[in-house]
């Protein structure tokens, strides 16, 4: 294997894992029950059934993974035409 395979490897090992994480354990906003524009709280749970008055936070799902998607773009671009 050569170095560049392997510094590839490794930040497709780190990325798509901590990508994953956002989507397959999202975040639920927590309204008011007779309020629906007040968040109480943001919670993350794997296994969490959310009450009838919380959402997805879709933000807060996408943000973070272009953010870890953009960075892993760039460093495979500096990896792989690294002169």
């Amino acid at each position: 294997m050569t170095r560049r395979f392997r510094q590839t490897l490794c930040i497709l090992v780190v990325s798509v894992p901590s990508a994953a994480f956002f989507c397959l354990v999202p975040a639920w906003q927590i309204e008011h029950p007779s309020d629906p524009l007040l968040i109480l709280r943001a919670e993350r749970h794997l296994l969490w059934r959310p009450p009838l008055h919380a959402h997805l936070d879709p933000v807060g799902m996408a943000i973070p993974v272009i953010a870890i998607l953009v960075v892993a773009a760039a460093l495979l671009a500096l990896t792989l035409y690294n002169e």
